[in-house]
């Protein structure tokens, strides 16, 4: 049988609303009023990817031949940081509920969180010919879309 390994990046989008991870967490926070709590001064990056490129990723690995035995990263190729991603939904949330007054709450930063994180895709691209298509702020918008509903 021939396997492969796909090992994702941060994966957000709809049918999140159970997840706990940022993007998630910051959009369920707004919704209900509460300040944006970031780990640290939000310097950290993580590499994002929407749930629809996954998809995307999961069927072009399932669909490709004679890559048996390879590990793929499947995210945006994309570093970006946790403030930069608080920006974005907090922008993206004012225009959709209208609120102006967000507050960001700066913690100590935890202990083991990882400053960088970044995948190469470049192997997904060329093996897969999968590359993630959804910019992240356009992704943001339907997940956003997704919790208001």
């Amino acid at each position: 049988v021939e396997t492969i390994a796909l090992r994702f990046g941060n994966v957000y989008g709809e049918f999140s609303g159970h997840k706990d991870s940022v993007v998630a967490k910051f959009i369920k926070c707004l919704m209900e009023g509460n300040p944006l709590e970031i780990y640290g001064d939000g310097s950290q990056t993580r590499d994002f990817i929407y749930i629809g490129d996954l998809i995307q990723a999961i069927r072009s690995a399932a669909a490709a031949r004679g890559v048996g035995g390879e590990i793929f990263q499947i995210a945006s190729n994309r570093e970006t940081s946790v403030k930069e991603v608080a920006d974005i939904i907090v922008d993206e949330f004012k225009k959709e509920q209208f609120i102006s007054d967000i507050a960001m709450r700066y913690s100590e930063k935890r202990t083991g969180d990882v400053q960088r994180n970044f995948s190469d895709t470049s192997k997904a691209g060329k093996m897969l010919k999968w590359k993630s298509e959804t910019e992240l702020r356009a992704g943001i918008q339907k997940t956003i879309q997704w919790f208001l509903r």
